[in-house]
């Protein structure tokens, strides 16, 4: 008689850890508790991204205008027009470099 009683025991305690609540009383907390709720769920988020502004690009000189034209000297709007143009490109931020990865295989570069 022992033994049936430490055998239904033991079948109690190991069997009793795989019992999972069902029906409309499932959320309401009276079932066994295995552990998962907020800890786990903050662990599958993923980190939130860092994010840093773009600097303010500065606005173009212009310069040169249309009142610069003249039919007397052209070529005075369009030396002027180039000025503006490069001081404009100096003043322009470079674009990132990106990173090229070749791929070869067999001694073939692949695509």
């Amino acid at each position: 008689m022992t033994r049936l009683l430490l055998a239904l025991a033991l079948g109690a305690l190991i069997g009793c850890t795989g019992i999972h609540p069902v029906g409309p009383l499932a959320g309401s907390g009276l079932g066994p508790k295995h552990g998962k709720g907020k800890a786990d769920k903050d662990k599958d988020e993923p980190p939130e991204p860092v994010t840093v502004p773009a600097p303010k690009p500065t606005p173009p000189l212009n310069t040169t205008g249309p009142e610069d034209v003249t039919p007397e000297n052209p070529n005075l709007a369009i030396r002027k027009l180039q000025q503006e143009l490069e001081a404009d490109k100096k003043t322009v931020p470079s674009a990132p470099k990106t990173v090229e990865v070749s791929r070869y295989k067999n001694g073939v570069k692949q695509e």
